[in-house]
This record gives C-alpha cells, sequence and structure tokens, in this order.
C-alpha cells in the first residue's frame, strides 16, 4: 500500500456513481447474484462485527450520513458542498501478486483473505486512534471515537479489465463520541497514512496462507513484495490497462460534453467498458465469464514467457530472530532521512514495513502485538521538539537526537566562518553583466568564508558562475560546483566550464557512506584528484534550497578541513530537499549580513511585464490580482474535465512546448496520450516497432523523448537525463542521443530504469529553461511547485486547471498559493508542531481502559440503534 487519504466531498449519489464507475465490468464474473454494493463493519476500540452488506440505496443514506437501516441522520449534518463524507484508502498490493492470484486459484483466495485482515487491521486502529473535536472553537479538545464505520468495496480487477485485487475502504466522516455524534477528526486520519499503508501492507505481506499458497505455487518475493518471477510481465499488463483506461475516459467526456448536467448510468458505464476492451484487443473475443477471463490472462504471461515453477522455497524470519535494539536505530534512521519531524503513527508505519521487508511472518495477532511494542520503544526513544504534554497524536511533534545533532553541527560550522568576515574583491563586470550580476561575482570571488546567493527564476545565474569561475582561477584557486543531483551537475559544468560532481558524489570521495537505512558513517578514503580541495578554493553548492541535511553536513566537513570556501546559492521560493532541508535557510541566518548577496533582476523572459508576474508569483503576493492578470494574458485557461485539460496540454507537447505535472501518476497518463498522439501524426514510430520499458510498461519508440532514472557511470547516465531513442535493439536494448551525446542503453538498465518523458515531473523539469511551458495544477499542487513550472518558458508559460468557472479556479489557485509543504529542519518543525499543537485545548484527562468498559458494556445494551442485527464474522481481530 503506498496512497494517500482521499477526502470525499459531494454528493451521496455521486458517491455511489464513482464506487460503481470503479467496478469493472469484468468484476462481474466473480462477484455472486444479489452481492451488495458494500460490506458495512462498526468498530469500537473493542473489536470490530460485520454489519451486513449495503446495497445502492443504504449505500447512498450511509454516506449521506444517516443510518442506513433507518434513515435517521447522525447528528447535524453538514448539506454544503465541503462537506466530508468519509474517507478513502486503498487497500492493495503490488500487481504481481494479482497476476500471481490470475494463475493460481489457491493464490487468490489466500490474497482475497488476506485483503480482508488487511482491512480488519486498518478499522481496528483507526478505532483506537481515531478523534473527534468537543468544544467550542478555539477551545476545542480532541477525544477518541467510542465507533466508527466502514463501508468495503471488493474489487477484482482494475477498470481496464486487467487482473488488480484492491479494496476500498472507506471511513464514515460520522463517528460516535461523548453521548452524541459527531464529526470525525480529518487531518488526524490524514497525518496517519503511513500507519495505515504500513499496517495494510505487512497484513498481507506477513500473512501465513498467503505466503504459503505463493510458495506451493513457485513463487517468491523480494524485500520490496514484488513476486520476482512475475515482475517482468507486470509492465506489460499496465500498458494495455492503461490504455483501456484513457478509451474510457475519452468516451466519457464525449458524453458528458453531448448531456451536459446529466449523468451516464451504470449500463452505459459497462458498455464504454466493453467498447474500450474491444479496442484495446481487437484481435480477441470479448470474455463472457470468469474462466475464460483467466485463461486469457495465462495466456498473456506464457506468450510474454513466464513458466510456472514447481515450489519455491519458504524462507522466513521468526519474531524472535529479530534485533529489537536494532530495529530502533534502523526505523529512527529511516524517519530521519524522511523528515525532521514525525509522530507515532509515522513510527508504526516505518515499523511494519520493517516487517515486512525482513519477512517476518506470522499469525496477524502475534505481528501486531510485536509491532505495537517495537512501536513503543521507537517512541521512547524519541526526543520531543515541543513541550507540552496535552499534545494531540496527530501532530508531528517527535525527533531524533541524530536529527538534533546534524542541524546543530550545520549551524556550528556555519557560524563558525561568519565570524571572520571576508571582503569582496575587486571586478567592474564588464559590459556582459548587470550591476547586481557584477556585485554577486564580486561577492563570491572574495574573501567571505560563507557566502549565500538568493536568485530568482531566470535571474541570470549561469552567467554569474562562469565569470565568478574566471576570476577563482585568475587568483590561484578552484571553483569546484556541487548540486543536488548529477544531471544538474553535468548542466553546471556545460554551462560554466567550471569542475562539477553531485554532491553525493564529492562526500563519497572524501569517505562519508551511508546506507538505504539513511545512516551516515565515515571510513579513510583518498579522493580522486579533481575532488581535492585547497585552502582559498571555493565549494560551490548550486540549487542549494534542494539540498538535504545530511549531505549538507558532509559538505561542510569537507570543507572546513580543506580550509576551502563554501557558498550556497538556491532560492527557498523553489522546490526544497527531498527530506530534511532548511539548508539554504540556515546559511542566511548565519552568514554575515553583507555576505548574503540577491539576484534579482530577471533576464529570462521575452516579455517585462511577465518578469514582474513571476515576482509575484515567487513571493505569494496577492495571489488573486495575480491570478487575474494572467487569465487575461492568457497563461491561465480552464478546462471542464480532466480529459479536456489532457487533450490540451497533449496538443502542446506535440507543438514543442514542455508539459509538467506535480505528481508521477498524471506525469505518467500524459506521457501515454502524448505517445499515442505522436504516432497518430506519424511525428515518432514510423516502421511501426516498439519497446515495453521499464517497470510500468511504457510504449517507446523510434524518435519517443525518454528520461533515465538511475545514474550509471559505466553508461554515462545520470538520473532525469532526457534523450531521444534513435534505433530499438531486437534484444530489448535503446539507442538514445541527448545533450551528452550519443549511448546505448542495455536491456536490463531499460527494463528498469527508462520512462518516457514528453512530459515531466516539475521536480524533473527545476533548472531547465525552455520556448514554452505549460503546467497541470493538481489537487495538492503548492506554491513552490506552481512557481518552478510557471518559470520554465522563455516567451510562454501556462497554467491548466479543471474549474466550472473563474470564480472557482480563482479560489483553486490562492488556496495552492497558500500551500507550503517544505521540511526545513527540525527547528522549524518544531515550531510547526507548537503552531499546530496550540489549535487545540489540553484534553481532559482520560481513562482508556473505562472508557473501553463502558463502550462495550453500551453496546450490549444496544443504545444505538440499527446496528445492522446480529455480529457477523468478526475480521481475525
Amino acid at each position: 500500500m503506498r496512497g494517500g487519504v482521499k477526502m470525499y466531498r459531494g454528493a451521496a449519489a455521486a458517491a455511489r456513481r464513482y464506487v460503481e464507475a470503479d467496478h469493472s465490468r469484468a468484476d462481474d464474473y466473480y462477484l455472486a447474484e444479489g452481492t451488495g454494493l458494500a460490506e458495512r463493519y462498526v468498530a469500537t476500540p473493542g473489536g470490530i462485527i460485520r454489519a451486513g452488506d449495503l446495497n445502492g440505496d443504504a449505500y447512498e443514506a450511509w454516506v449521506a450520513g444517516q443510518n442506513p437501516d433507518t434513515g435517521e441522520p447522525r447528528g447535524r449534518l453538514r448539506n454544503d458542498a465541503n462537506a466530508v463524507r468519509f474517507v478513502e484508502v486503498a487497500v492493495n498490493g503490488p500487481k504481481t501478486w494479482s497476476l500471481a492470484a490470475a494463475l493460481s486459484p489457491e493464490v487468490a483466495e489466500a490474497y482475497d483473505a488476506a485483503l480482508g485482515r488487511a482491512a480488519g487491521e486498518i478499522i481496528g486502529w483507526l478505532a483506537e486512534h481515531a478523534t473527534t473535536r468537543v468544544g467550542p472553537r478555539g477551545r476545542q479538545v480532541q477525544v477518541p471515537v467510542e465507533r466508527i464505520e466502514a463501508a468495503m468495496v471488493r474489487h477484482y480487477t482494475s477498470r481496464a479489465g486487467d487482473p488488480h485485487r484492491h479494496l476500498h475502504l472507506q471511513i464514515n466522516a460520522r463517528v460516535f463520541a461523548e453521548e452524541k455524534w459527531r464529526g470525525l477528526h480529518t487531518v488526524g486520519v490524514r497525518d496517519s497514512i503511513d500507519a495505515i499503508n504500513g499496517i495494510g501492507h505487512a497484513t498481507v505481506m506477513c500473512d501465513p496462507g498467503f505466503r504459503t499458497a505463493l510458495a506451493q505455487h513457485g513463487f517468491t518475493l523480494d524485500d520490496a513484495g514484488e513476486v520476482v518471477e512475475l515482475r517482468p510481465f507486470a509492465g506489460a499488463f499496465s500498458a494495455r490497462a492503461r490504455q483501456i483506461g484513457q478509451n474510457i475516459a475519452r468516451y466519457e467526456s464525449d458524453w458528458r460534453a453531448a448531456h451536459p448536467g446529466e449523468e451516464p448510468g451504470r449500463r452505459l458505464i459497462r458498455s464504454w467498458d466493453a467498447r474500450a476492451w474491444a479496442q484495446a484487443r481487437p484481435d480477441k473475443s470479448t470474455a463472457t465469464d470468469g474462466a475464460v477471463l483467466v485463461d486469457e490472462w495465462a495466456s498473456e504471461l506464457c506468450r510474454l514467457g513466464y513458466r510456472p515453477r514447481t515450489e519455491a522455497p519458504l524462507a522466513l524470519r521468526r519474531p524472535g530472530e529479530l534485533d529489537r535494539d536494532g530495529v530502533i536505530e534502523t526505523v529512527l534512521s529511516r524517519l530521519g532521512a524522511k523528515r525532521s519531524g514525525w509522530n507515532a503513527a509515522d513510527v508504526r508505519g516505518e515499523v511494519e514495513q520493517l516487517l515486512a521487508r525482513e519477512h517476518i511472518v506470522t499469525p496477524g495477532p502475534v505481528r501486531r502485538e510485536l509491532a505495537e511494542d517495537l512501536t513503543a520503544r521507537v517512541v521512547a526513544a524519541c526526543v520531543p521538539l515541543i513541550d507540552d504534554t496535552g499534545t494531540p497524536d496527530h501532530v508531528r511533534s517527535l525527533t531524533s537526537p541524530e536529527v538534533l545533532r546534524v542541524e546543530a553541527a550545520i549551524t556550528s560550522s556555519l557560524a563558525a566562518r561568519a565570524t571572520t568576515v571576508g571582503l569582496p574583491t575587486d571586478f567592474s563586470g564588464g559590459e556582459w553583466l548587470d550591476p547586481a550580476q557584477a556585485r554577486i561575482v564580486r561577492g563570491l570571488a572574495g574573501s567571505h568564508r560563507v557566502v549565500v546567493v538568493e536568485g530568482a527564476a531566470g535571474s541570470g545565474k549561469t552567467k554569474t558562475l562562469a565569470a565568478t569561475k574566471q576570476l577563482a582561477e585568475s587568483s590561484g584557486h578552484r571553483m569546484v560546483v556541487v548540486t543536488p543531483t548529477l544531471k544538474a551537475a553535468r548542466v553546471a559544468s556545460r554551462e560554466t566550464g567550471a569542475a562539477a560532481f553531485s554532491a553525493a558524489w564529492l562526500a563519497h570521495q572524501h569517505g562519508h557512506r551511508w546506507d538505504e537505512d539513511g545512516q551516515w558513517t565515515r571510513t579513510a578514503a583518498t579522493p580522486r584528484a579533481d575532488a581535492v580541495l585547497l585552502r582559498g578554493d571555493l565549494l560551490l553548492v548550486d540549487e542549494a534550497g534542494m539540498l538535504d541535511q545530511d549531505t549538507a553536513r558532509a559538505l561542510l566537513a569537507v570543507a572546513d578541513e580543506a580550509g576551502a570556501r563554501i557558498a550556497f546559492v538556491g532560492d527557498r521560493h523553489q522546490l526544497p530537499a527531498v527530506g530534511r532541508g532548511g539548508v539554504l535557510d540556515l546559511a542566511i541566518e548565519h552568514a554575515h549580513p553583507t555576505a548574503r548577496l540577491t539576484l534579482d533582476t530577471i533576464h529570462r523572459f521575452s516579455d517585462p511585464a511577465y518578469a514582474e508576474l513571476s515576482l509575484a508569483m515567487r513571493t505569494g503576493a496577492d495571489p488573486e490580482a495575480v491570478f487575474d492578470r494572467l487569465l487575461a494574458r492568457g497563461q491561465i485557461r480552464l478546462h471542464s474535465d480532466e480529459e479536456a485539460r489532457t487533450k490540451a496540454l497533449v496538443d502542446a507537447a506535440a507543438g514543442g512546448a514542455l508539459v509538467m505535472a506535480d505528481d508521477r501518476q498524471s506525469v505518467s497518463a500524459l506521457n501515454w496520450q502524448i505517445t499515442r498522439a505522436l504516432v497518430s501524426n506519424h511525428r515518432i514510430g514510423g516502421d511501426n516497432r516498439c519497446l515495453a520499458v521499464g517497470v510500468q510498461g511504457e510504449m517507446v519508440f523510434v524518435g519517443s523523448r525518454i528520461a533515465t532514472r538511475r545514474n550509471d557511470r559505466d553508461l554515462k547516465v545520470a538520473n532525469r537525463e532526457a534523450w531521444t531513442v534513435t534505433a530499438l535493439g531486437g534484444d530489448g536494448s535503446l539507442r538514445v542521443v541527448g545533450d551528452a551525446g550519443a549511448r546505448t542503453l542495455p536491456a536490463s538498465y531499460v527494463s528498469e530504469f527508462v520512462e518516457l518523458a514528453h512530459a515531466a515531473t516539475v521536480h524533473g523539469a527545476q533548472g531547465m529553461t525552455v520556448p514554452s511551458a505549460h503546467f497541470s495544477v493538481g489537487d495538492s499542487t503548492n506554491a513552490m511547485a506552481a512557481y518552478v513550472a510557471m518559470t520554465r518558458g522563455r516567451h510562454a508559460n501556462v497554467s491548466h486547471l479543471i474549474a466550472d468557472d473563474p470564480a472557482q479556479a480563482r479560489q483553486r489557485w490562492v488556496e495552492m498559493f497558500g500551500r507550503e509543504q517544505a521540511d526545513l529542519g527540525p527547528a522549524h518543525a518544531a515550531k510547526q508542531a507548537a503552531a499546530e499543537a496550540a489549535k487545540y485545548d489540553h484534553p481532559r484527562p482520560h481513562d482508556r481502559q473505562t472508557r473501553d468498559r463502558e463502550v462495550q458494556r453500551t453496546l450490549e445494551q444496544r443504545r444505538y440503534a440499527g446496528t445492522g442485527g446480529p455480529p457477523g464474522p468478526d475480521l481475525g481481530l
């Protein structure tokens, strides 16, 4: 499980259509007559009961906040469009698990049972940890819920009819606490997503029945949970499913355009499924029952090269084999590699993931007890970020001693460097630099031991660094550039002429080591000659806003030991580090005022008026006015639905524009559609040959734009580096050409680390400058991503939003520029935790055992009306 929490807002009838729309026609082959739309569960901290099935009408009532048996409203219900009806998580696993289930009825039965137990574990955990708020606004207290309800919708295939077993688990937003129905604290559920995902994944992966069934049919799991024997074939199934799904989306968009204000019926939706299935598989007859469908899947796997195996060994570990002290160290390290602060739910999620990686296969109650014990041990080893015993559980108010030590080391080094005030050097700048750029060069090439340069997008940084390199060399010193990525380092070297490396490579040359758990050590090492710094040399960290704290500490140690000066160049308003960041903020805080320099004259854009607008987006000033100006200029475009927006973005890409989105799923969908359009227009794939690449099975043709996704010094390729395919090898290899020249990518690399790149994530696009750029604004897009995306194009930058009218689009634009998701280190995390905790009053004294006894007694007396009849089978809790 790797998904997020979805908050469903809107009409109950629309929720019913939403569930039915994700229910593939192929699912009908598995479902018995009379099966309801959803299974209903009632949970308290003391346990879970099955409360029957919900048909369509009962499900609508349940979503609307009513008792599904009596129709009675559960408390005072909100009727506005923003009212949350339920929160949903998808309980699923890797594609290969569903492929294995398609090949074996025994595996399918075991997998379905394990998925059900996973849903039960999640429901049970939420019943114990979910809260509601009681009291007047500003003095609200969080109290534990006494009862929650969940609906579970089972699906056996994807919408496209491919094997994809998964559950939609929906937690109703109406919960019972303190003698009345109240609203679920959805923020707390959202901030528990790591625990939810971890519990779901570990419950299935550590399930004895599921693992035994897999082994008996020749299947083994790697540490990530993938079925090793089926992983090579998952991409081909995903590619076909993507095509079918996009066909369905096109049919629906066309229908809605012709029938405004209407909603499609279930029969019509089924006809779209059948039509899309037939169009994507013209050589296959449409399956009419489950056996035929399963036979087709098995035949396709055999055609792709899969051959059944005999029984595989089941290599497992027992709970007693775990080094529990080692677990504490590993979990804290992995948490610290991701963020500066966390909560107990984050800890539980990381513990569960560790149990899955370690293949601790054991009955559910044993695994749960082990996970709870390890979670308690890790939490006890944490350090509180804020001194407040009444902090709500969802607040990320914990950290580790190592996280604090790293930031302290960075701060100490920067402060020591700033005690000696340096001077700028003499430099006029000539005619090719503006006064601000010349001032930056003087500061960088002077005698300051730490310099910070913050520059807006398009402010002429490249020219400035090239001039700095020349001036440093004229005084007998080197300027060595490091960047967070190898791709950016290659660009910096090419554009400035300086020696440039990834920050990780330079740290590694000087003996710094780290592992996949985020644990850093140092060993003796002899660096390569070009990695050696001398006293007076300048170590320049470019894109410093994206530098993580562990790497920053290593770089400062390298510079301190060499007596080299250090400069941080970046922009706090652009994308932050992946993990613990805030390095640029710390450098700005500690550098001497004369060594804090700014580049704010914009050179990139052909339109001076847009340069002014870009600065307003950078600071987030008056987003409503900025929206109106961009809309009037045609740089914000509104679309009625995703299909219409995708078509516009595909057209832009076909015209040569850079197309961006802020999440990989959206980018993958765009790449597929752009590829189809380019093939249809004979822009690529003239010989009609194609090759499935990467783990998603994306189709690549001669002429396709692709990206390499893993650094490989032997192949001389970098992560996120873009290439154009010039030839497809018969052995699965690719011949490509890019800015760095021509390369041959072997099949082993192509199958794992290549993806389409006609569209890019914003992270992949940062640092790029192109003639024209178009951006797909998502529901979670934040201000930093929007600013980066809207500053890539010299001549055109356009944002595409889905909205009914300009007023709705303006509201979403303003909300986007109010979102800040950067992790700026533990000191900043402490401020955030304190601010979040201050929203709530101190909780009243609470005895959970007493409350649990009261809840159970209340249930026995059947105080609540309409619990759905006598208790059904529990979920193994």
